[in-house]
């Protein structure tokens, strides 16, 4: 007996449960990317995902955890389930205060413009390192935006298969994220370095 049909129907139910249960699976509903993280002005390395949205757009969670700190333009999340807290910054933050409890697609806030998002991970001894934003965000079936209004040209709006330049990868040391518990879709990340 083929187990096709019983493997076919779980993927189908996921599938069902995520487009219903976990509508916000974008860190904005509409936007575009203005800038791929990587050398600012061929000095220093900006490890964020400049994200272009008309002021006021909401911003979502895209993963389930704890709000690791809050201020007046930005408000940090870090996951329960991996070791990585993400940065949304040029945020209005809601009403949130550090320790609470947020879900993934749960509203975080509104767009003052553009909005920075990171990605940092920690490492067993304690050691930091930046993973890249639109890497990490489509590893777990994830996107920058449900809808992007840019022209999708750049190296980090590749969808689910990102390859992120040397010239990028080796001076802002951009790392590649752990591979997600579960993709309907298949993802490639390369950072080369």
């Amino acid at each position: 007996m083929s187990t096709a049909p019983y493997v076919l129907g779980a993927i189908a139910a996921v599938g069902i449960v995520k487009v219903f249960f976990r509508p916000n699976r974008a860190v904005v509903k509409v936007g575009s990317v203005s800038a791929c993280p990587g050398p600012v002005r061929g000095q220093t390395c900006d490890p964020s995902l400049a994200i272009v949205t008309e002021p006021g757009t909401s911003v979502y969670s895209t993963v389930s955890g704890r709000v690791a700190a809050v201020g007046p333009g930005f408000i940090q999340v870090a996951s329960l389930s991996e070791p990585v807290v993400l940065m949304y910054d040029r945020v209005v933050p809601g009403e949130f205060v550090e320790g609470q409890y947020v879900g993934r697609g749960q509203k975080l806030g509104e767009s003052a413009g553009t909005i920075y998002f990171s990605v940092t991970e920690w490492q067993p001894g304690g050691e930091l390192q930046k993973i890249d934003p639109a890497s990490w965000l489509a590893s777990r079936g994830q996107r920058i935006a449900s809808k992007n209004t840019g022209k999708g040209s750049s190296w980090c709006e590749q969808g689910r298969h990102i390859e992120v330049p040397a010239e990028v990868g080796r001076p802002c040391n951009l790392h590649e994220p752990d591979r997600g518990a579960f993709a309907l879709l298949p993802v490639t990340v390369t950072v080369n370095r």
